[in-house]
């Protein structure tokens, strides 16, 4: 968890350039394991290889659900003048941005959890080994599904203040799909894009920095950012 945490920091801090705005991102991670270990307790569930992979990789799902509701904040902030506004319009940008994100963030994580219930259907051999797994990470997706649209708006609130620098533009993503073709030499790649209202734009970047290389791409639309 700690690892997670630090490279979580790293990774939102480099792009964002804002450490802020990755407090709010780590926040999610103890407070969803916290959860599941709660529920492991009162269901009697062990802490084993199972249980503890079902956390890990509702994780990434839960920072995934973070970064995509902060990005948005800061974007809004960015095409607004936030930086440069007084605290009452900034706090009403950002809640503009949590109540645009917020919904989708929520029915796709409810999906995520709903998802793994035919695993609670297995008997035997196979319900005593995917189980655990089903139930941690179920608990850990549906907790973090009602901390995207209650706790996570208010730490946008606190901690999204101060100066917000310029973030990932079109011709900046143009040069790291040149980069990425001139590095792994690529014959074909596919290209999508999630909710953000900066995606098309940026996906768009990318396929043309991609084609001009010489590189055949696939134009897959929108999807989750899990598959991007």
């Amino acid at each position: 968890l700690l690892q997670e945490s630090i490279i979580v920091a790293l990774v939102c801090t480099l792009f964002l350039m804002h450490l802020r705005s990755s407090v709010v991102v780590i926040a999610l991670l103890p407070l969803g394991v916290l959860f599941s270990f709660i529920c492991m307790r009162m269901l009697g569930i062990n802490s084993n290889i199972m249980s503890l992979g079902g956390i890990a990789i509702a994780i990434g799902e839960m920072i995934d659900a973070g970064v995509v509701m902060v990005e948005n904040a800061h974007k809004r902030l960015e095409r607004r003048g936030g930086a440069d506004a007084d605290d009452a319009t900034r706090r009403a940008i950002i809640v503009d941005a949590a109540k645009e994100v917020g919904p989708p963030l929520f029915f796709s994580l409810l999906i995520i959890a709903v998802s793994f219930l035919p695993v609670f259907t297995l008997e035997a051999q196979e319900g005593r080994l995917f189980g655990p797994l089903a139930y941690t990470k179920t608990y850990a997706v549906a907790m973090s599904a009602g901390i995207m649209v209650t706790l996570v708006p208010g730490l946008m609130v606190m901690w999204i203040r101060g100066r917000i620098p310029d973030e990932l533009n079109a011709d900046l993503a143009y040069r790291i799909a040149r980069g990425f073709a001139a590095f792994l030499k690529p014959k074909r790649v596919a290209v999508g894009h999630d909710i953000r209202l900066t995606s098309p734009e940026f996906a768009d970047a990318v396929a043309k920095g991609l084609v001009d290389s010489g590189v055949d791409v696939v134009h897959v639309g929108q999807v989750g950012t899990e598959q991007v």
